[in-house]
């Protein structure tokens, strides 16, 4: 008898969306080894390295065109090592962000429309059929998110956080468009509710896609 592949599930939205904590929600609800958390970038010792690099000084403002292929040098070894042995053997990987957020941040809101095709061809070509089942997207003002890391006291704002109102809604529209390119494929949840019915339409969206 064969395992059934089981399905990659990514939670993304801009910073300050709530993505975060809704990923904390469902750590909650699942049994240890019923399902695996990881995020990207990360998700492994070489992919976390990257996201160090990531977030340095020289990274944040180096071209659209340095952090996108940074981004898919750390998604390939996340996918070697976290998504296929996991979802080929029959265990869902959720991520607490994806390809998706490479879409938004580095073609739309580092206004770098010259990626757009290559991002759609290198996705095909790097993720193959290890894609989302599932893209679900926590979607919010700018204004709100930014009001929500404010008062957050526990957060340290890393140099994204902090980037203008303007490259946050950029971003936000990148996500609704990566939705508009994936139709059935991509869920955009109302997040400027109260957490708790934000997670019971998450939780509901992951169960149906794990089929348990």
């Amino acid at each position: 008898m064969t395992t059934k592949k089981a399905p990659l599930i990514i939670i993304d939205g801009i910073d300050g969306s709530g993505k975060s904590t809704q990923t904390e929600l469902l750590k909650e609800r699942f049994s240890d080894g019923q399902i695996i958390f990881s995020r990207q970038p990360g998700g492994t010792p070489l992919s976390e390295m990257i996201r160090d690099v990531f977030s340095s000084v020289e990274a944040v403002e180096a071209s659209a065109s340095t952090q996108f292929f940074l981004m898919w040098a750390s998604r390939t070894n996340w996918l070697e090592k976290v998504v296929i042995p996991n979802t080929e053997k029959g265990t869902p990987v959720i991520s607490n962000r994806g390809d998706s957020a490479t879409y938004a941040y580095q073609v739309y809101a580092r206004e770098a429309p010259e990626l757009e095709e290559t991002f759609w061809r290198i996705r095909d070509f790097v993720m193959d059929k290890h894609k989302a089942k599932v893209h679900i997207i926590i979607d919010i003002p700018a204004k709100e998110a930014r009001r929500r890391m404010n008062l957050d006291k526990n957060r340290v704002k890393s140099l994204f956080d902090l980037k203008p109102l303007d490259y946050h809604e950029r971003a936000r529209a990148g996500f609704r468009a990566f939705s508009e390119k994936l139709p059935g494929q991509v869920i955009i949840v109302d997040g400027d509710r109260d957490r708790e019915t934000i997670h019971k339409e998450v939780y509901a969206i992951v169960h149906n896609a794990c089929g348990f």
